[in-house]
């Protein structure tokens, strides 16, 4: 990892930086922040410093250094040579999210956006990671296209897709879907099951992996945990990842919900 050479202050304004695919594909991390103005010289320079002196990856650190992560992935994603999206902006069809059911959505952190022909285009944050494609594409039962956005983005799109506001929103929702709006309740709601995947680490700890209210669809997670660590792949633990082969095991447990 190299060091720049302080010159000169960093543009105002952000800006598009004036480079070809194939340039954006050559170019360090560190030249593309600084040339599309989203940070300064001077923090880039010392950013690439932390990262030498700790080990981290430089993207971890620039964002402690106050990169925007939408930016950032969207930097990443043009070195990598994949298809960027902007959530903020993109129209996401409800039908096509609600295909990916909430627990599989969060454990995988994947949103499907709309239909193209015959193929479902899904939002990750890394659309070249050759197991989510895989194991999105069984998900979804179908043929599927990854495309990058920025992790915290798609957070918020399945929160807000699968916990719309307002009632107005809930019968659009419902009536997207096929179904009948749900009246309002009047009584107190039955306790139901939640159904959570846990492992155990070799160091002892335990850490959830997702909930789900279905046991059946709940085990097939959990199925898919062991089969990620007996493959020696890493495992999603909420916004983290972990290298499966510190998993020692697999629990799915019940517990009384509202």
């Amino acid at each position: 990892m190299t060091m720049f050479e302080t010159r000169q202050a960093a543009p105002a304004a952000p800006a598009t930086p004036p480079f070809s695919t194939a340039e954006m594909r050559s170019y360090p991390l560190g030249t593309l922040v600084y040339r599309a103005g989203l940070m300064s010289l001077e923090d880039v320079n010392r950013a690439l410093s932390d990262a030498a002196d700790s080990g981290r990856r430089l993207g971890e650190v620039l964002l402690e250094y106050g990169l925007p992560e939408r930016e950032l992935t969207r930097l990443l994603a043009a070195q990598h040579g994949q298809e960027f999206v902007d959530l903020t902006e993109y129209p996401i069809d409800p039908a096509v999210a609600h295909e990916l059911p909430r627990p599989a959505a969060e454990m995988y952190c994947a949103l499907p956006l709309a239909r193209e022909n015959d193929c479902t285009i899904v939002a990750v944050p890394d659309a070249d990671n050759a197991s989510h494609l895989t194991r999105l594409r069984e998900a979804m039962h179908g043929p599927i296209r990854l495309v990058t956005a920025a992790r915290s983005d798609i957070k918020d799109a399945i929160q807000r897709l699968h916990e719309p506001s307002g009632v107005i929103t809930q019968m659009a929702l419902a009536e997207v879907r096929g179904e009948a709006a749900a009246p309002a309740a009047t009584t107190e709601p039955e306790p139901k099951t939640i159904y959570r995947v846990e492992v155990t680490l070799a160091s002892g700890a335990t850490l959830l992996v997702a909930e789900a209210s279905d046991f059946e669809y709940a085990k097939a997670m959990g199925m898919r945990v062991i089969d990620e660590a007996e493959a020696g792949g890493t495992v999603a633990v909420g916004d983290a990842t972990i290298d499966g082969r510190q998993i020692v095991s697999v629990d799915v447990l019940g517990r009384n919900g509202v």
